[in-house]
């Protein structure tokens, strides 16, 4: 009965309003956030509740009725418990890698990446874009979309970089790009700069490669309440691993052993970027119940390379 109901009140929001349009806001320090978290606190709490509403008695799969921007159209987003996490002691989905379109199949972090792409990038038919992977749906929709797109994933030395292997996957290192200067309208990178030990040098390389005004828009694991990034592991001068923190490992599309977490970010991420030379760097806050984008406020990055003098 709940989800018929919302069903139809998206339905009259359909009607006489465009609720396509994500409402953001842009943070651009730590400083900046302190004051919006603090002048939010009522708005937040409201949203834990509301999600807190959802979930079932037992910790089984429900749906959640939301307009698919993807897919323009109404649908019953799918929600589990596949790697939930406790708020509060309670136990909460992982709402940011859940929230599946059973049209699409995007979930809640992907749809809203190509929400933001649009909306905030502003990309043509015919834009050059380069995305750090390619053998995910999001990689296939964008191809699709923009065929201008190359995307690519990390085979290592056995392949040289820039080439491709049987299959057609692109082999390339975001530390060491095969690229050209100045090719890109765009480069989008999502959940990729944790897992590189030496994650400036791959900022700096997206930076080379980037046209003049060209915007680097990306997403990365991001502690919001931490002002320096948070270091998990690294590489030592013997060349081996050394862990700070216990080894965390994320999914990995070309792999079932998973791939390390070297990094968790916080806002001095923003200050490096613009050391770099990137200008009008910023974090995208944004949430959306007729939308689908749950878990909090959720973060995203945008930033540009300065055009020619």
């Amino acid at each position: 009965m709940k989800n018929w109901l919302s069903k139809i009140l998206i339905f009259i929001k359909l009607k006489y309003q465009d609720i396509s349009i994500l409402h953001t806001t842009k943070i651009f320090s730590y400083d900046e956030y302190n004051r919006h978290t603090k002048n939010h606190q009522k708005d937040d709490a409201e949203k834990f509740l509301f999600e807190k509403s959802l979930l079932p008695k037992t910790q089984t799969k429900f749906i959640f009725s939301g307009y698919c921007y993807v897919c323009k159209k109404i649908v019953d987003f799918l929600v589990d418990f596949q790697n939930s996490y406790e708020v509060n002691n309670i136990l909460m989905p992982n709402w940011r890698e859940r929230l599946a379109c059973p049209s699409c199949h995007l979930v809640n972090r992907t749809r809203a990446t190509v929400h933001l792409f649009e909306q905030e990038c502003k990309p043509m038919h015919d834009s050059k874009i380069y995305i750090t992977e390619q053998t995910t749906p999001l990689y296939s929709l964008l191809k699709t979309a923009y065929p201008n797109t190359f995307g690519s994933e990390y085979i290592g030395d056995v392949l040289g970089y820039g080439d491709c292997n049987q299959n057609g996957i692109r082999n390339e290192d975001l530390t060491k790009l095969s690229f050209n200067n100045d090719e890109f309208d765009f480069i989008l990178s999502f959940d990729v700069f944790e897992h590189i030990p030496n994650y400036r040098k791959a900022l700096l390389e997206c930076y080379r490669c980037l046209k003049p005004g060209g915007s680097l828009f990306f997403s990365v694991p991001f502690i919001k309440t931490s002002e320096k990034n948070i270091i998990r592991a690294y590489i030592n001068e013997n060349g081996t691993i050394e862990h700070v923190l216990p080894p965390e490992y994320h999914g990995d599309p070309l792999s079932s052993d998973g791939i390390l977490c070297y990094n968790h970010f916080g806002w001095e991420l923003l200050d490096e970027l613009k050391s770099i030379g990137f200008e009008n760097v910023h974090a995208l806050l944004y949430w959306s119940k007729e939308l689908g984008y749950l878990g909090g406020k959720q973060v995203q990055f945008k930033s540009t390379k300065k055009k020619s003098s």
